[in-house]
């Protein structure tokens, strides 16, 4: 028999508990009393509650006979469970779990029935088996393994659409060990061992013909200790072999670098395209803008074999009326599903399917084809537009070297042929005009005293044409021989040629109290004997004008680098050249103003042309004050040798 005390603690305890309770009578389901939170959970006062059966406020379809029979079988087991989904006060439909128990209350036998809202939890237990099952659902869709292994590498956990590509289910290696399922791949066990010793690794690995990126991430417990290996392995087969085409490319890219025919660019395109796409029959066509027609002129062994021919050449053309030109003339790339249904293809023989075209500007075409319908993806597409644009920009440079070529060679046997008329013109005027020199000569010492004054005027000008055209043809002879009688380029030291030059001079210098400053000459890859040439050319140029002008000559030569060339600069204190003839002083025979000095006016222009034969250039640089020559001449390549 419980106590007073026992009876007001019990009825504390039941009216301040936050969970609602309510007692029933164990033989007819009616409440007897009820707390204050079983008033508030049905929305009225405990006081109603009582009397009421636990029927009236079950849940739809749970009937008064369904609440009797768990009311005595909680009475008869002395406990029972059951969850509801009821509607409060306020129309919100709450989710309840009701727990019976049995109690012998004033010596009645009683159920107390202890209900709490598990709404809050039901939800958030809802809402982690929706995102369990949207994770496992990502997970099972990704294109990836996802895999976890335990401490001693055994598999626990595989998914994944990637598993596919290994031929496996998923789960299916869960309990293998991954030193016995993958053991003979050396880069896989090292990794494994890596993470199961605590490091996160990640490597690119091949497995069966794939190659996988894989991440493995070590968990650790609370104690500290690896619990597992989680892991994500994603293919990058396709990755890897787009990278390798694309490696492909550009390497060809460089081959077409190298190609000096139209021949070679063909043979190399066809090649790069069966290389980069997988698809052995390219072929290439060369357009003749007469005929309007595009003529094979490369192709893969395979196309060749394919269109049982002997050779590229022997193709088909694609003529004015083909599909095949009207393509080409379109300009832009376009596959052609299926070859056989063109109207006027230039091969209907050959039993093509899809076709792709791909117009080389306005130099060829460039064709792709298979013997079944096939799909050229945005990838391959890609690569291909490049190597058509790389090959039409390799038949441009083709073509514009080949006119150069032929430019340059027309050049150089007119060059020849020019310097061969030069040196035998100016080498066969040598014999009649020492004759004219020697009968005028003869004249003058025989007859001269016998001469009236406007007589001996005339002999004079006669010997005074004779020399001038002796000087002439002599400089002509110079000039000619400026290519004929060169020497090898070498390393040469400009300061030891000028020296040499000064030496020739010296007699002249001294005469016109000329004064010469030289600065520091850097090395130049020359022919020292041209170089000495002009350096003599220009120094007697600018002493002779300076003393023309009545000044004590003053000249400066220096040098400076610029890259891969030397820039000379001579200096002088002369009269100067005017503006308009800083261009046309250069020319043979050209002298530039009115001088009283004597000149043939070729000693510039053999200037030019060594410097030219240097591939240099020689300018007059404007100044107020004197004249200034500048000029280039390669420069020593420095080539440091092995430590």
């Amino acid at each position: 028999m419980a106590s007073t005390e026992d009876t007001t603690l019990f009825r504390d305890v039941f009216e301040v508990n936050p969970d609602p309770i309510m007692i029933h009578d164990a033989d007819t389901g009616t409440v007897v009393r009820a707390n204050e939170a079983a008033g508030a959970l049905l929305g009225c006062p405990p006081a109603d509650v009582v009397g009421m059966h636990v029927g009236e406020f079950s849940p739809p379809g749970f009937s008064t006979a369904d609440a009797n029979a768990l009311i005595a079988e909680a009475a008869t087991s002395g406990s029972t469970q059951v969850e509801w989904t009821t509607e409060g006060p306020d129309g919100e439909s709450r989710r309840v779990e009701v727990s019976l128990e049995r109690a012998v209350i004033d010596d009645v036998t009683r159920v107390v029935a202890f209900i709490h809202d598990v709404t809050e939890i039901r939800r958030q237990e809802r809402k982690h088996t929706e995102r369990s099952q949207q994770l496992q659902t990502l997970i099972e869709n990704l294109p990836v393994v996802v895999f976890t292994l335990d401490s001693d590498g055994v598999f626990t956990y595989s998914a994944g659409k990637g598993l596919a590509e290994l031929g496996l289910e998923p789960g299916e290696l869960e309990g293998v060990s991954v030193f016995e399922a993958y053991g003979q791949y050396p880069d896989i066990v090292a990794a494994v061992e890596q993470a199961l010793d605590g490091e996160e690794v990640r490597v690119t690995q091949k497995v069966d013909g794939l190659v996988f990126e894989t991440w493995y991430r070590p968990v650790f417990g609370d104690d500290g200790e690896l619990t597992q290996v989680v892991s994500v392995a994603r293919d990058i087969t396709d990755l890897k072999q787009r990278e390798a085409r694309i490696e492909t490319l550009s390497e060809a890219t460089n081959e077409l670098l190298y190609t000096r025919t139209e021949q070679a660019v063909a043979d190399t395109v066809t090649q790069i395209a069966q290389r980069i796409i997988d698809q052995p029959l390219a072929a290439m066509w060369s357009y003749d803008s007469d005929d309007d027609t595009l003529y094979p002129i490369g192709a893969t062994d395979e196309a060749v074999d394919f269109a049982a021919v002997e050779a590229a050449s022997d193709l088909p053309p694609m003529g004015p009326e083909s599909d095949e030109n009207r393509l080409f003339h379109d300009g832009s790339p376009t596959v052609v599903e299926d070859y056989q249904a063109l109207s006027n293809p230039s091969s209907p023989q050959a039993s093509l399917r899809t076709v792709l075209f791909l117009p080389l500007e306005d130099y060829g075409m460039l064709c792709i084809g298979s013997p079944t319908v096939e799909s050229f993806d945005s990838h391959d597409r890609f690569l291909l537009d490049i190597l058509a644009s790389t090959g039409a920009a390799a038949l441009d440079r083709v073509e514009r070297e080949t006119r150069l070529k032929s430019k340059q060679t027309e050049l150089e046997r007119s060059n020849e042929a020019l310097q061969q008329f030069a040196y035998i013109a100016s080498h066969d005027l040598q014999e009649p005009l020492r004759m004219v020199s020697s009968y005028v000569d003869l004249l003058d010492s025989e007859y001269g005293d016998e001469l009236d004054d406007e007589a001996a005027e005339y002999m004079a000008f006669a010997i005074d044409g004779a020399r001038r055209m002796q000087e002439m043809v002599n400089a002509l002879l110079r000039y000619s021989r400026v290519e004929t009688t060169s020497g090898e380029f070498e390393e040469t030291d400009p300061e030891a040629v000028i020296d040499r030059t000064l030496d020739a001079l010296q007699m002249r210098i001294e005469e016109v109290d000329a004064t010469i400053t030289v600065g520091a000459l850097p090395p130049v890859e020359a022919d020292p004997n041209q170089v000495g040439q002009v350096f003599q050319n220009l120094l007697e140029n600018a002493i002779e004008y300076a003393v023309e002008a009545g000044m004590e000559p003053r000249i400066e030569v220096s040098a400076d680098r610029d890259d891969d060339d030397v820039v000379f600069t001579v200096s002088d204190n002369g009269p100067g050249i005017p503006a308009a003839d800083r261009e046309e002083v250069f020319d043979i025979f050209h002298r530039a103003g009115a001088h009283d000095t004597e000149g043939t006016g070729i000693g510039l222009a053999v200037c030019q042309r060594i410097v030219l034969r240097h591939d240099g250039r020689i300018w007059v640089e404007p100044s107020d004050d004197g004249a200034t020559f500048k000029f280039t001449l390669p420069a020593v390549t420095e080539v440091c040798g092995d430590d």
